[in-house]
């Protein structure tokens, strides 16, 4: 005859040899639920001295359906629960499953129904219509089958919780790569995947350093490197793991060994190449203070696929933007040459554009296209004949109709492009003659209905003509333009933005020295 499980009270079990050893581990919770507390007992003494996984057991008791809630609500990490049937109403037990799965949404809990009548609740009927894992009968119940089925709940547990965690793990590097790719620009990108991948891996940013090398195809330098540490990003510096990795890649004339690969991984580092061509490609060294766990360890380079690949858009996208920025600025030198004026001009205004941008707060994106779209603003001179443009005299009323076309001749130049730069560049190009009273050119535009950034424009582009040397006049001294801005605040220009220059007269001047015009 079997031993039952009341037998087991009486018993002897040899304590565990790893007691000592794992006192110190983190418990598997098990919540006993009966109303016969001799049944709890006897129950807790079968399993006194049961491990798993070299950590022990601890009981948990409730007495009632009601009392088992209570606990619930305080434990939210009970690994199993023993439920009896019966106990304060016929189908207590079954009304706590129903609310652990229904109302509490624990799907991780391994629920065990026991029952000494099995007429309340028949296996079949109760197996069907509830979410539990397993359904005893007490009388079956011996010491040994008790163990058993702990066991075996407990695996269940830790194989469901692995599978959670693993899944969480994947939805936030999901989550953080869509975070990381939210960022255009390539600091903040970097600062992004800094505190994402120390997220992920659960490692202070303190002590993370993550290096990025890209190698972009047709660009002046084949390497665009980054080292993220602490709160700084530093350009063109890599860490002491990578030097010979690089090196062997560089005399493989930078060739990809594949689409993917990990090149190198160590105990605090990894080092993951990503390509998507026969060009470009992109190395992410991850060097970390103390060892990943498996999953981790399994899981980041694919996190560092994703991003490594983001990167390596972003550089491409970069590249593409300096190219065309830089068109850009030529093609405007180029219309000042013929202009008779030169080409540190265009540039200037760039910079206080910028300066003009930023003291406003602007958001840095805005700014940096403002920068790029103020050397436009004069693109349309090229449709106006040599002859006015190089006049020394003062023009004709004919002349002077022709030379007032060259904002609608540029801004329909610029405002076929599909891009942001070209559209910003016509939008600076028809305004940035216009005056906040209306009395400018060509639409006669007032106030706030000029755009923001042809208003910026008006005043750089004004700041700089008048202490510039033109064909007509003689540049005049600081105090003299800084005078004409302040009588024309209101008249021809924004006088919020006017009174804000006026303050920061002198930091402008200091922007138009670092870009002197040429000797003669």
């Amino acid at each position: 005859m079997k031993n039952s499980l009341f037998a087991a009270a009486h018993s002897n079990p040899k304590k565990s040899e790893t007691n000592s050893l794992v006192s110190t581990m983190r418990p598997w919770k098990v919540l006993l639920i009966d109303d016969e507390k001799d049944v709890i007992s006897v129950s807790k003494m079968a399993v006194k001295d049961l491990f798993f996984e070299n950590a022990p057991i601890q009981i948990l008791e409730a007495n009632s359906g009601l009392e088992a809630r209570t606990i619930l609500n305080e434990h939210n990490d009970i690994a199993l629960a023993l439920v009896d049937v019966v106990m304060e109403t016929d189908s207590a037990g079954l009304d706590l499953v129903k609310w652990i799965r229904e109302e509490q949404k624990n799907a991780h809990i391994r629920l065990v129904l026991r029952t000494g009548q099995p007429g309340q609740a028949p296996e079949e009927t109760v197996i069907h219509q509830y979410e539990i894992n397993d359904y005893k009968h007490k009388t079956d119940m011996t010491a040994s089958r008790l163990k058993t089925t702990i066991l075996a709940s407990l695996r269940s547990y830790r194989d469901l919780m692995a599978i959670s965690s693993n899944q969480r793990k994947v939805e936030h590097m999901l989550e953080s790569c869509s975070s990381v790719l939210a960022h255009s620009n390539v600091n903040a990108f970097l600062r992004k995947a800094q505190e994402e991948i120390s997220s992920f891996l659960k490692q202070s940013q303190l002590n993370l350093g993550i290096s990025f090398h890209a190698y972009v195809p047709y660009a002046e330098k084949s390497v665009t490197q980054f080292y993220v540490s602490n709160d700084s990003i530093q350009q063109g510096q890599s860490v002491d793991e990578l030097a010979e990795t690089l090196s062997q890649f560089e005399q493989n004339n930078g060739s990809p060994q594949a689409h993917q690969t990990v090149l190198e991984r160590g105990d605090t580092y990894v080092t993951h190449q990503v390509s998507t061509d026969e060009f470009s490609h992109v190395i992410v060294h991850v060097n970390f203070p103390k060892p990943l766990t498996k999953n981790r360890s399994r899981l980041l380079p694919l996190f560092t696929t994703n991003i490594a690949l983001a990167f390596e858009k972003i550089c491409a996208k970069r590249e593409v933007e300096n190219v065309q920025e830089e068109l850009m600025l030529m093609l405007s030198e180029a219309i000042e040459e013929r202009s008779k004026e030169t080409g540190a001009h265009v540039r200037r205004v760039a910079h206080i554009c910028e300066f003009i941008g930023s003291l406003i707060g602007l958001p840095e994106k805005h700014v940096h296209m403002i920068k790029h779209a103020a050397p436009m603003h004069d693109l349309g001179k090229i449709g106006i004949p040599e002859s006015i443009l190089h006049k020394p005299d003062k023009l004709t009323d004919e002349e002077w109709h022709i030379m007032r076309s060259h904002p609608t001749i540029g801004y329909k130049l610029l405002s076929r492009s599909k891009h942001g730069l070209p559209r910003m560049g016509a939008m600076v190009s028809i305004a940035h003659h216009e005056k906040w009273d209306g009395s400018g050119y060509p639409n006669g535009t007032s106030g706030e209905d000029i755009p923001l950034e042809g208003r910026i424009m008006a005043i750089a582009d004004v700041i700089d003509a008048l202490g510039s040397n033109r064909s007509y006049k003689k540049a005049w001294s600081s105090d003299e333009i800084s005078t004409f801005l302040d009588e024309q605040k209101g008249r021809h220009f924004d006088p919020e933005l006017c009174h804000l220059v006026i303050q920061n007269f002198d930091e402008i001047m200091r922007i138009r020295d670092q870009f002197p015009d040429p000797k003669e």
